[in-house]
């Protein structure tokens, strides 16, 4: 019933990782991923999902599908395989509408939401204004509130590199279910340390993984290289719902699919085994006992 909220803890929660691609480049582009992103949102929710977990920067892309566009700030150096484009003007800032926007669909599905972007964000420093641009993620709640505002705190230089600028804090927030964390892909190498002694139930992880000689071929790292290395006994030891990008046709680099979701002991609870096409994935997980 609306305006009631159990006391209660249940004894379990069904998550969702949405596995999707993403267009890149001009403000239409950004309309489309919200649009998909609220109908995956909506199919994730009507299946029970009661914490709905997307891709890295799925709002605005992260790069193109083919991975031969970035994002660029005009004073930076960029990779030579990437044409570079200007995020000006294109991705959102906190207050945009179109973050409302999806504020106000947590709320409707009565869920929490992840909201992975590129930020804009204008600071001025002794009357001189300065535009700044981050890879977030904002956690959005059912009463309709942004809890969490969290921007990649270990930043891919290949990538992010071009464009971002690094976060500092982690990302919290108490649930009614437990004690969730926000995670951005390259984040994984160093999040052990961030979260130490947080006690996380569960982190929120959204990845546009890129596979290479350092980290092997992205079906082996979720099935192998990450929980072997960084889940589990005397790494992060929590659920992990990994949220993985995917593109809508077959492109020659690595890096598309396999999400899945993890226990605390590191072992592999569910995954999908796609790359191309936009899916999702479930797991009702136990919650943090009361």
């Amino acid at each position: 019933l609306s305006g009631v909220k159990s006391l209660v803890r249940p004894r379990d929660v069904r998550v969702a990782a949405v596995q999707c691609s993403s267009k890149m480049g001009s403000k239409e582009a950004v309309k489309e991923n919200a649009a998909k992103m609220e109908t995956l949102a909506r199919r994730a929710a009507g299946k029970g999902a009661k914490i709905i977990v997307f891709p890295e920067a799925s709002l605005t892309g992260y790069t193109s599908q083919p991975f031969l566009h970035n994002w660029h700030r005009p004073e930076r150096g960029l990779q030579a395989r990437f044409a570079g484009i200007n995020p000006k003007g294109i991705v959102p800032r906190l207050e945009s509408p179109i973050i409302k926007r999806f504020l106000t669909l947590a709320q409707e599905l009565g869920v929490y939401l992840t909201i992975p972007f590129v930020e804009e964000e204008e600071v001025v420093d002794s009357g001189q204004r300065t535009v700044r641009y981050f890879n977030t993620v904002c956690l959005a709640s059912p009463e309709g509130k942004i809890v969490v505002h969290y921007r990649k705190t270990f930043l891919w230089d290949y990538v992010d590199g071009s464009w971002a600028t690094k976060g500092e804090l982690p990302g919290i927030f108490d649930t009614e279910y437990g004690r969730v964390g926000i995670g951005i892909c390259y984040d994984i190498h160093r999040l052990n340390g961030l979260y130490a002694g947080t006690k996380l139930w569960t982190l929120l992880y959204s990845v546009a993984w890129v596979g290479h000689r350092t980290d092997g071929p992205t079906e082996r790292w979720f099935r192998q290289d990450l929980p072997d290395t960084y889940l589990g006994q005397g790494a992060l030891e929590c659920y992990v719902v990994a949220a993985n990008w995917s593109t809508e046709r077959e492109y020659s680099w690595d890096g598309a699919g396999y999400s899945s979701i993890y226990a605390p002991d590191g072992q592999r609870m569910c995954f999908l085994d796609l790359e191309i096409g936009d899916s999702i994935l479930y797991q009702d997980i136990p919650c943090t006992k009361a």
